[in-house]
């Protein structure tokens, strides 16, 4: 008696548990049939997709349930059919959150590559070093998306997102490099139409006709300049470096035969410091020694100097006393 109520007690704890197991499963074979269709259709509507993932979709499919003869092998092959589907669900999800990653970062990656690309051409003669590590960068990410089929899914996904991270970051530093490199280009030409202007100041009629054209040929400079600097695209700064100190020197001898070589040069380190120094205030005695130091004349003929150059209105120094 005792034997069969054991026995009627272990067949209703198999039933109960092949109709949960049953249960279960049918739950998990919905999900993986969600998971599977959403990352089916994501995949075929997306030609890069389709192309790095269209063989591990494939390989992917949800087994038929077990239904052999005995209630005691259907409880056995459920248990193993439940843990197959738990294997696949873990599959299906990873792949899932890839696909997301992927469908998001390619893009990406497709726009910083096209910007890449033209910041090696810009930065070429405005900073060789940067030109070299943009160009080696994009090569490896050439080399990394060729070699993508190749990676599982989840690993492809987690390299393109750090590459896509120091790709940003690198673009970044190339943009600032040439708005550093545009920037101090702008300055000089300031510093040097300052010195057109006093050298036509005290230039006789017949030397301005140079001096004309060298105002012209800054204005120039000047327009492409800011030409670049609106929409970066590869020049020469050396050129331009070149161009600008040929119309300086032609300034300068013009102003030495007006002035005094020890004017002259006060006057030019003078200029290079208003340049640079955004309107800064200074001591008296900070700017007669700053300028000294640049022109290498002494502080007491430096400060003369200054005075004779205000004077004349070949200097502006704007005075503040407190």
């Amino acid at each position: 008696m005792e034997r069969a109520l054991l026995e009627q007690r272990s067949r209703r704890e198999l039933l109960d548990y092949i109709v949960s197991s049953g249960s279960r499963a049918r739950e998990k074979i919905a999900e993986a049939e969600r998971l599977l269709s959403l990352v089916k259709s994501k995949v075929e509507g997306n030609p890069r997709l389709k192309e790095l993932l269209g063989r591990a979709t494939e390989s992917l499919w949800i087994p038929d349930p077990p239904l052999p003869g005995s209630a005691e092998e259907v409880g056995r092959k459920l248990e193993e059919y439940e843990k197959h589907l738990d294997a696949l669900l873990g599959k299906l999800k990873a792949l899932s959150l890839a696909v997301e990653v992927l469908e998001r970062v390619l893009p990406e990656v497709d726009r910083l590559r096209g910007e890449l690309e033209h910041w090696a051409q810009v930065m070429k003669d405005v900073s060789p070093p940067l030109h070299s590590e943009l160009s080696r960068f994009l090569a490896r990410l050439s080399r990394v998306l060729q070699g993508l089929p190749s990676l599982e899914v989840e690993k492809g996904a987690e390299v393109l997102r750090d590459l896509l991270e120091k790709g940003e970051q690198l673009e970044a530093r190339a943009r600032a490099e040439y708005n550093k490199t545009v920037g101090l280009l702008l300055s000089e030409v300031s510093s040097v139409r300052e010195l057109l202007g006093k050298a036509l100041s005290v230039s006789y009629p017949h030397d301005r006709f140079e001096l004309e054209e060298g105002v012209k040929r800054l204005s120039e400079i000047e327009k492409q300049l800011q030409e670049l600097k609106k929409a970066p695209a590869p020049f020469s700064p050396p050129r331009v470096h070149a161009e600008l100190a040929r119309i300086r020197a032609l300034a300068s001898q013009r102003l030495s035969e007006a002035v005094k070589p020890s004017e002259a040069a006060v006057m030019e380190a003078y200029s290079r410091l208003a340049a640079g120094s955004e309107h800064r205030l200074y001591l008296l005695h900070e700017l007669v020694e700053s300028i000294s130091r640049r022109s290498g004349t002494p502080l007491e003929e430096t400060l003369t100097t200054l005075y004779e150059l205000s004077r004349k209105g070949l200097i502006k120094p704007l005075v503040k006393v407190s």
